[in-house]
Protein backbone atom coordinates (compact mmCIF):
# COMPACT_ATOMS: atom_id res chain seq x y z
CA UNK A 1 0.00 0.00 0.00
CA UNK A 2 3.00 2.58 1.02
CA UNK A 3 4.12 1.89 -2.34
CA UNK A 4 1.28 2.71 -4.48
CA UNK A 5 1.13 6.03 -2.07
CA UNK A 6 4.59 6.90 -3.55
CA UNK A 7 3.89 6.15 -7.31
CA UNK A 8 0.94 8.47 -7.10
CA UNK A 9 2.30 10.92 -4.93
CA UNK A 10 2.82 14.73 -7.17
CA UNK A 11 3.40 17.89 -5.84
CA UNK A 12 0.73 19.87 -4.75
CA UNK A 13 1.21 22.83 -6.84
CA UNK A 14 3.82 22.07 -9.43
CA UNK A 15 4.61 25.42 -11.00
CA UNK A 16 5.55 26.13 -7.54
CA UNK A 17 8.12 23.65 -7.69
CA UNK A 18 9.62 25.39 -11.02
CA UNK A 19 10.94 23.20 -13.62
CA UNK A 20 13.35 20.19 -13.91
CA UNK A 21 16.69 20.77 -13.96
CA UNK A 22 17.73 19.00 -17.45
CA UNK A 23 19.27 19.93 -20.81
CA UNK A 24 16.48 20.56 -22.87
CA UNK A 25 16.49 21.05 -26.51
CA UNK A 26 15.32 24.24 -28.13
CA UNK A 27 16.35 24.09 -31.62
CA UNK A 28 17.26 22.95 -34.94
CA UNK A 29 21.02 24.00 -35.16
CA UNK A 30 20.54 24.30 -38.25
CA UNK A 31 18.07 26.70 -38.14
CA UNK A 32 20.23 29.16 -36.99
CA UNK A 33 22.80 30.65 -38.90
CA UNK A 34 25.35 33.17 -38.75
CA UNK A 35 23.53 36.98 -37.84
CA UNK A 36 20.25 34.55 -37.07
CA UNK A 37 17.71 35.28 -34.14
CA UNK A 38 15.25 32.46 -32.81
CA UNK A 39 12.61 33.15 -30.25
CA UNK A 40 11.28 30.45 -28.16
CA UNK A 41 8.60 29.70 -25.16
CA UNK A 42 10.42 27.00 -22.76
CA UNK A 43 10.47 26.67 -19.03
CA UNK A 44 7.42 28.97 -18.89
CA UNK A 45 9.38 32.00 -19.86
CA UNK A 46 10.84 33.20 -23.38
CA UNK A 47 14.31 32.49 -24.66
CA UNK A 48 16.39 34.00 -27.57
CA UNK A 49 19.09 31.72 -29.53
CA UNK A 50 21.82 33.06 -31.36
CA UNK A 51 25.09 32.43 -32.13
CA UNK A 52 28.35 34.47 -31.16
CA UNK A 53 31.14 35.78 -32.91
CA UNK A 54 32.90 32.41 -32.85
CA UNK A 55 29.40 30.58 -33.65
CA UNK A 56 29.28 29.42 -30.37
CA UNK A 57 25.04 28.67 -29.86
CA UNK A 58 23.67 31.52 -27.16
CA UNK A 59 20.95 31.18 -25.20
CA UNK A 60 19.16 34.01 -23.16
CA UNK A 61 16.05 36.19 -21.84
CA UNK A 62 14.55 37.18 -24.52
CA UNK A 63 12.52 40.35 -22.81
CA UNK A 64 14.73 43.68 -23.05
CA UNK A 65 15.10 45.42 -19.36
CA UNK A 66 14.60 48.58 -20.74
CA UNK A 67 10.87 48.27 -21.84
CA UNK A 68 10.43 44.69 -22.23
CA UNK A 69 10.60 44.48 -26.02
CA UNK A 70 11.21 40.94 -27.64
CA UNK A 71 15.26 40.54 -28.60
CA UNK A 72 13.53 38.10 -30.74
CA UNK A 73 13.13 40.77 -33.30
CA UNK A 74 16.33 42.37 -32.76
CA UNK A 75 19.45 41.71 -34.75
CA UNK A 76 23.12 40.22 -33.76
CA UNK A 77 25.84 42.75 -34.36
CA UNK A 78 29.20 41.69 -33.68
CA UNK A 79 28.69 38.33 -32.15
CA UNK A 80 25.91 40.34 -29.80
CA UNK A 81 22.06 40.64 -29.47
CA UNK A 82 20.65 44.04 -30.28
CA UNK A 83 17.03 45.39 -28.86
CA UNK A 84 15.15 46.47 -32.08
CA UNK A 85 13.44 49.11 -29.75
CA UNK A 86 16.49 51.47 -28.68
CA UNK A 87 19.13 49.34 -30.22
CA UNK A 88 20.71 48.63 -26.19
CA UNK A 89 23.13 45.85 -26.99
CA UNK A 90 23.68 42.93 -24.41
CA UNK A 91 27.23 40.65 -24.83
CA UNK A 92 26.91 37.29 -24.09
CA UNK A 93 27.04 36.76 -20.43
CA UNK A 94 23.82 39.37 -20.51
CA UNK A 95 25.51 42.75 -19.92
CA UNK A 96 24.12 45.90 -21.44
CA UNK A 97 27.52 47.21 -23.52
CA UNK A 98 25.93 49.80 -25.17
CA UNK A 99 22.98 52.38 -25.37
CA UNK A 100 23.10 54.38 -28.12
CA UNK A 101 21.34 57.24 -26.41
CA UNK A 102 24.28 58.06 -24.65
CA UNK A 103 23.15 57.13 -21.02
CA UNK A 104 25.16 55.77 -18.57
CA UNK A 105 24.34 52.01 -18.29
CA UNK A 106 22.52 50.81 -15.28
CA UNK A 107 23.70 48.15 -13.06
CA UNK A 108 20.49 46.74 -13.88
CA UNK A 109 20.09 46.77 -17.22
CA UNK A 110 20.66 42.60 -17.93
CA UNK A 111 19.24 39.72 -19.64
CA UNK A 112 19.79 36.08 -18.00
CA UNK A 113 22.11 33.89 -20.02
CA UNK A 114 21.43 29.98 -19.85
CA UNK A 115 24.07 27.13 -20.04
CA UNK A 116 23.67 26.06 -23.68
CA UNK A 117 25.48 23.59 -26.25
CA UNK A 118 24.84 22.13 -29.39
CA UNK A 119 24.56 18.35 -29.97
CA UNK A 120 22.84 16.10 -32.29
CA UNK A 121 21.59 18.71 -34.34
CA UNK A 122 20.15 20.52 -31.43
CA UNK A 123 20.45 23.85 -29.51
CA UNK A 124 20.24 22.59 -26.32
CA UNK A 125 19.46 24.84 -23.11
CA UNK A 126 20.07 23.75 -19.44
CA UNK A 127 17.63 24.95 -16.33
CA UNK A 128 20.10 26.18 -13.73
CA UNK A 129 22.73 28.45 -13.24
CA UNK A 130 24.94 25.89 -13.70
CA UNK A 131 24.32 22.36 -15.77
CA UNK A 132 24.60 19.51 -13.19
CA UNK A 133 25.57 16.89 -15.66
CA UNK A 134 26.27 16.50 -19.61
CA UNK A 135 24.19 17.15 -22.67
CA UNK A 136 22.42 13.72 -23.59
CA UNK A 137 24.15 11.40 -25.32
CA UNK A 138 23.45 7.91 -27.15
CA UNK A 139 24.92 4.53 -26.11
CA UNK A 140 27.02 2.68 -28.33
CA UNK A 141 28.82 5.68 -30.10
CA UNK A 142 30.00 9.26 -30.32
CA UNK A 143 28.16 12.21 -32.60
CA UNK A 144 31.52 12.11 -34.50
CA UNK A 145 31.01 8.17 -35.99
CA UNK A 146 27.19 8.25 -36.69
CA UNK A 147 25.65 10.19 -40.01
CA UNK A 148 22.54 11.35 -38.27
CA UNK A 149 19.30 13.38 -39.46
CA UNK A 150 17.20 15.40 -36.27
CA UNK A 151 13.65 16.84 -36.46
CA UNK A 152 11.19 18.62 -35.18
CA UNK A 153 8.50 16.44 -33.87
CA UNK A 154 6.01 19.23 -33.27
CA UNK A 155 4.01 19.48 -29.67
CA UNK A 156 1.63 17.93 -27.40
CA UNK A 157 -0.18 18.57 -24.70
CA UNK A 158 1.85 16.61 -21.88
CA UNK A 159 5.30 16.94 -19.83
CA UNK A 160 8.05 15.90 -21.76
CA UNK A 161 8.81 13.44 -19.18
CA UNK A 162 5.56 11.32 -19.91
CA UNK A 163 6.92 10.50 -23.60
CA UNK A 164 10.16 9.32 -21.57
CA UNK A 165 8.42 7.12 -19.74
CA UNK A 166 8.07 4.94 -23.14
CA UNK A 167 11.76 4.07 -22.77
CA UNK A 168 11.18 2.06 -19.62
CA UNK A 169 7.19 0.57 -20.47
CA UNK A 170 8.91 -2.56 -22.07
CA UNK A 171 4.95 -3.50 -21.91
CA UNK A 172 3.69 -0.92 -24.75
CA UNK A 173 6.38 -2.25 -26.94
CA UNK A 174 4.77 -5.01 -27.05
CA UNK A 175 0.94 -4.06 -27.21
CA UNK A 176 0.95 -0.86 -28.91
CA UNK A 177 4.35 -1.31 -31.28
CA UNK A 178 3.83 -5.27 -31.67
CA UNK A 179 7.48 -5.36 -30.82
CA UNK A 180 8.88 -8.66 -29.22
CA UNK A 181 10.17 -6.80 -26.44
CA UNK A 182 11.98 -8.32 -23.17
CA UNK A 183 12.87 -6.54 -20.02
CA UNK A 184 15.96 -5.60 -19.06
CA UNK A 185 17.22 -8.11 -15.89
CA UNK A 186 17.88 -4.83 -14.26
CA UNK A 187 17.52 -0.97 -14.58
CA UNK A 188 20.36 1.18 -13.24
CA UNK A 189 18.68 4.31 -11.26
CA UNK A 190 21.70 7.36 -11.08
CA UNK A 191 21.68 10.79 -9.79
CA UNK A 192 20.42 11.88 -13.67
CA UNK A 193 20.48 8.47 -15.86
CA UNK A 194 18.63 5.45 -16.25
CA UNK A 195 20.22 2.87 -18.14
CA UNK A 196 19.91 -0.74 -19.04
CA UNK A 197 20.91 -3.01 -21.20
CA UNK A 198 19.73 -6.25 -22.81
CA UNK A 199 21.59 -8.88 -24.70
CA UNK A 200 20.29 -12.33 -26.96
CA UNK A 201 21.68 -14.39 -28.92
CA UNK A 202 20.26 -12.50 -31.90
CA UNK A 203 20.16 -8.35 -31.07
CA UNK A 204 21.52 -5.76 -28.35
CA UNK A 205 19.71 -3.09 -27.12
CA UNK A 206 21.14 -0.59 -24.90
CA UNK A 207 18.83 2.35 -23.51
CA UNK A 208 19.33 5.62 -21.74
CA UNK A 209 17.58 8.13 -20.05
CA UNK A 210 18.99 11.38 -19.60
CA UNK A 211 17.75 13.55 -17.18
CA UNK A 212 13.85 13.29 -17.37
CA UNK A 213 13.43 14.15 -21.01
CA UNK A 214 15.68 12.52 -22.83
CA UNK A 215 15.64 8.62 -23.95
CA UNK A 216 18.22 7.41 -26.49
CA UNK A 217 18.91 4.00 -27.86
CA UNK A 218 20.98 1.36 -29.22
CA UNK A 219 19.56 -1.24 -31.64
CA UNK A 220 21.83 -4.19 -32.51
CA UNK A 221 21.07 -6.86 -35.39
CA UNK A 222 24.42 -8.79 -36.11
CA UNK A 223 26.15 -6.35 -38.01
CA UNK A 224 23.30 -3.79 -38.28
CA UNK A 225 23.41 -0.90 -35.73
CA UNK A 226 20.83 1.54 -35.43
CA UNK A 227 20.66 4.76 -33.03
CA UNK A 228 17.98 6.91 -32.02
CA UNK A 229 17.21 9.86 -29.40
CA UNK A 230 13.99 11.35 -28.48
CA UNK A 231 13.75 14.92 -26.10
CA UNK A 232 11.19 17.80 -25.19
CA UNK A 233 11.14 20.59 -23.92
CA UNK A 234 8.42 22.10 -21.53
CA UNK A 235 6.94 24.74 -23.25
CA UNK A 236 5.10 25.58 -19.83
CA UNK A 237 3.86 23.10 -17.38
CA UNK A 238 1.87 20.31 -19.36
CA UNK A 239 3.01 21.55 -22.99
CA UNK A 240 5.98 20.20 -25.07
CA UNK A 241 8.22 20.94 -27.82
CA UNK A 242 9.85 17.77 -29.09
CA UNK A 243 12.41 16.31 -31.43
CA UNK A 244 14.02 13.66 -32.44
CA UNK A 245 17.48 12.07 -34.05
CA UNK A 246 17.90 8.70 -35.97
CA UNK A 247 21.52 8.02 -36.79
CA UNK A 248 23.60 4.72 -38.53
CA UNK A 249 27.56 4.29 -37.73
CA UNK A 250 29.51 6.64 -40.33
CA UNK A 251 31.29 3.71 -43.18
CA UNK A 252 33.96 6.63 -44.17
CA UNK A 253 32.57 6.59 -47.62
CA UNK A 254 30.33 9.31 -47.15
CA UNK A 255 26.67 10.05 -46.26
CA UNK A 256 25.74 8.19 -49.74
CA UNK A 257 26.88 5.13 -48.99
CA UNK A 258 24.32 4.69 -45.69
CA UNK A 259 21.59 6.45 -47.06
CA UNK A 260 19.52 3.66 -47.60
CA UNK A 261 20.51 2.30 -43.99
CA UNK A 262 19.57 5.58 -42.73
CA UNK A 263 16.14 5.97 -44.56
CA UNK A 264 15.34 2.12 -43.28
CA UNK A 265 16.00 3.79 -39.75
CA UNK A 266 14.17 6.94 -40.49
CA UNK A 267 11.03 4.71 -41.18
CA UNK A 268 11.14 2.70 -38.27
CA UNK A 269 11.16 5.78 -36.12
CA UNK A 270 8.84 7.03 -37.45
CA UNK A 271 6.28 4.68 -37.34
CA UNK A 272 7.16 4.06 -33.47
CA UNK A 273 6.07 7.53 -33.17
CA UNK A 274 3.04 7.47 -35.61
CA UNK A 275 1.64 4.25 -33.08
CA UNK A 276 2.89 6.52 -30.02
CA UNK A 277 0.78 9.37 -31.05
CA UNK A 278 -2.62 8.88 -30.45
CA UNK A 279 -2.02 7.88 -27.18
CA UNK A 280 0.04 10.45 -25.79
CA UNK A 281 -1.99 13.23 -27.93
CA UNK A 282 -4.93 12.54 -25.86
CA UNK A 283 -3.80 10.92 -22.47
CA UNK A 284 -4.48 12.54 -19.01
CA UNK A 285 -1.72 11.08 -17.52
CA UNK A 286 -1.80 9.70 -14.34
CA UNK A 287 0.56 7.05 -12.89
CA UNK A 288 -2.11 5.42 -10.46
CA UNK A 289 -2.88 1.43 -10.45
CA UNK A 290 0.29 -0.51 -11.36
CA UNK A 291 1.22 -4.36 -11.44
CA UNK A 292 4.50 -6.04 -11.62
CA UNK A 293 5.18 -5.58 -15.20
CA UNK A 294 5.39 -2.00 -14.27
CA UNK A 295 8.23 -2.28 -11.81
CA UNK A 296 10.85 -0.39 -13.95
CA UNK A 297 7.86 2.60 -14.83
CA UNK A 298 7.67 2.71 -10.97
CA UNK A 299 11.48 3.28 -10.40
CA UNK A 300 11.19 6.01 -13.22
CA UNK A 301 7.90 8.08 -11.63
CA UNK A 302 9.98 8.03 -8.05
CA UNK A 303 13.11 9.33 -10.42
CA UNK A 304 11.26 12.28 -12.12
CA UNK A 305 9.36 12.84 -8.79
CA UNK A 306 12.94 13.25 -6.59
CA UNK A 307 14.96 15.30 -9.60
CA UNK A 308 15.71 18.41 -8.73
CA UNK A 309 13.70 21.67 -9.51
CA UNK A 310 14.06 25.14 -9.98
CA UNK A 311 12.65 27.85 -11.65
CA UNK A 312 14.29 30.03 -14.70
CA UNK A 313 16.20 32.66 -14.04
CA UNK A 314 13.69 35.24 -15.89
CA UNK A 315 10.63 33.25 -15.12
Amino acid sequence: MSATRTLTTRPADEASAGFHQSWFPLALASELGAGQVIGRDVLGTRVVCYRDAAGRAVVQGAYCPHLGADLSVGQVVDGQIRCAYHHWRFDCAGRCVDIPAGDKIPPGARIATYPSAEAWGLIWVFNGAVPRFAPPRIPGAEERELVYETHLRGTRNTDPWVATSNGVDFQHLRTLHGLAAVDPDAVRVGEHHIDYRIESPVFVQEGLITGVNTFSQHLSFGDEDMFMLFSGAPIAHGRTLGFYVYGVRDTGRGRDAVADKLESVGRLVRQLIAEDAPVLDTIRFRPGVLVASDRHLARFFKYVREFPRAHPPDA
